[in-house]
């Protein structure tokens, strides 16, 4: 048989070792490519517009503990989510309590929160329990601390 006719092939377990070491990598940086889109969270966030009035002083911090984020608040409360990483989305939802000091009729009252960003923004959509067993919705739009920016969205009516 001349040298035209011969077929070259890897060896037999080259391929399985190539697919397996490939299937290694994408396990291992899995985890690097969820966080991605949540490393967005930490920092300091300036209140844009909220449904609960307006405040150009109110801001919200985040530290990001892992999937788990850290929100306090400048007017009163604070709260601990989980960043969704399965999806890869820039979504968080957890808990949190308004301080017993308070201001207003929110005061040590317990809620759900949520958070997402889209478009660099952060949206926060809380319902804080109140005492009648009763329910208070509560939205707001957030951006990164820089100065001179607008809000560039506004908040649905509920």
């Amino acid at each position: 048989m001349g040298l035209l006719h011969m077929r070259i092939s890897p060896p037999s377990g080259m391929l399985r070792r190539l697919v397996g070491a490939l299937v290694a990598v994408v396990i291992v940086l899995w985890p690097f490519a969820a966080n991605a889109e949540t490393e967005d969270f930490p920092g300091q966030w300036r209140q844009m517009v909220s449904n609960a009035g307006a405040c150009e002083t109110c801001w919200l911090a985040i530290k990001q503990h892992g999937p788990i984020l850290k929100v306090s608040s400048n007017n009163g409360w604070f709260a601990f989510a989980h960043a969704d990483l399965k999806t890869r989305s820039a979504t968080a939802t957890g808990i949190g309590r308004w301080s017993e000091n308070a201001s207003g009729h929110y005061g040590g009252k317990p809620f759900d929160v949520r958070f997402v960003i889209v478009d660099g923004q952060l949206y926060l959509d809380m319902v804080v329990l109140m005492d009648d067993g009763t329910k208070q919705a509560i939205r707001a739009i957030f951006d990164k601390d820089r100065p001179g920016k607008t809000a560039r969205r506004v908040l649905a009516k509920s």
